[in-house]
Parts: structure tokens; C-alpha cells; sequence
């Protein structure tokens, strides 16, 4: 039997700099790529910020799921990519790209890592203003992981019983899904907010 864990991470996305040598201002975003297991990743967008008012963010990200423990152990051998893309008229290009590899945030102090992250610039750029400055965007990451042990003597504390809700006609809270439905409703509940 798999032993399972409930995996959190907040991502936020707060400002990016050394982006004035790209021509059109209004249509800087970046995205992210969030691995989820079995070789997949899911992608993330910002909003679109524009250069000339100081490429600034503040947004954040949340995932929020219970997956086995081994998911954990595969997640220390992958990166967390992001990406600063410029919106076109059909799509985005591209500007630069920057990774941090899940085990230097897992392994950081309460596994929460903020940090400015230098975008390697997209292969062929002929811009010498390019050269001189290197984009970078600001990221903050915290993580928490817990088993299913401590998160039943949480909602213990929480509920005078884990089946009730606490109201007084004392609803199970259960009733309406099960384990599968429910990870599946949390996986969903924060792609929506994306």
C-alpha cells in the first residue's frame, strides 16, 4: 500500500528587471512548468505586464494535492522551469528561461526559497543590448508537506469528530466524495484559479 503525503507549494511570480531591451513593452508574462508525475508538467500563465511601468507582478500560484511519497522522491530529481515569454500576435516567443531545481527548494530552510532568477536568453538573439544585461525575475516558493496522519489529527482538532463538521447537525463531511474525487477536486479547484 502507497503511503501518501499532502504536497502545498505557493509560487509567486514578483517582478522581473533588465527588461527594457525588449521592443514591444506591453506583453511580457511568464510561465511555469509544475511537474506532476508520470513525466507530465502543467503550465502556468501569468498576466501580462508591460515593461515600461516596471514589469511587476505580485501574483501567485497554489497546488494544493495528496499524492504517494514517491512522487516527493522523483520531485528531488526534476527542476521547477520558468520561462519569460513575450505574447504575439499568434502565441509568444520566447525571451529567456531559468530553472531551480526542486531539491535546492526542498532542502531550503522551512522549504521556502526566494530568490532573483537569471533567464538563460533564447539562442540566436542578435541584440547587442541583450548581451549587456541579463533578465531576471524575482520568485518566492514555499512548500509544505505532511502525511495523512498529521492532517487527520489536524481536522481532529479541528472537528469535535473527523465525520463531523462541526455544525450542529453534525454533517460527514466525506459523504459527497472519496479519496480519488477528492484530489481530483483539489487538483481542479487550483488549475481553475489559474
Amino acid at each position: 500500500m502507497d503511503t501518501y503525503v499532502n504536497f502545498s507549494c505557493e509560487l509567486r511570480i514578483i517582478q522581473a528587471r533588465n527588461v527594457e531591451f525588449i521592443k514591444s513593452t506591453k506583453n511580457l508574462f511568464a510561465r511555469i512548468y509544475l511537474p506532476i508525475g508520470n513525466n507530465k508538467r502543467i503550465q502556468l500563465n501569468s498576466k501580462n505586464v508591460s515593461t515600461k511601468l516596471g514589469s511587476f507582478w505580485d501574483e501567485s500560484f497554489n497546488l494544493d494535492c495528496s499524492c504517494p511519497q514517491e512522487f516527493l522522491e522523483n520531485l528531488n530529481q526534476q527542476s521547477l522551469v520558468l520561462e519569460l515569454r513575450q505574447k504575439k500576435m499568434w502565441g509568444s516567443q520566447l525571451i529567456g528561461k531559468g530553472e531551480i531545481p526542486w531539491k535546492v527548494i526542498l532542502q531550503s530552510q522551512n522549504m521556502e526559497l526566494k530568490k532573483w532568477l537569471k533567464m538563460d536568453l533564447k539562442s540566436g538573439s542578435d541584440s547587442k543590448e541583450v548581451m549587456l544585461t541579463t533578465p531576471e525575475v524575482e520568485v518566492e516558493i514555499k512548500v509544505r508537506v505532511s502525511s495523512d496522519a498529521e492532517v487527520e489529527m489536524q481536522s481532529k482538532r479541528r472537528f469535535n469528530n473527523w465525520n463531523e463538521c462541526g455544525c450542529k447537525n453534525g454533517h460527514d463531511h466525506n459523504a459527497w466524495c472519496n479519496a480519488e474525487d477528492c484530489d481530483m477536486f483539489a487538483l481542479g479547484a487550483a488549475l481553475e484559479a489559474f
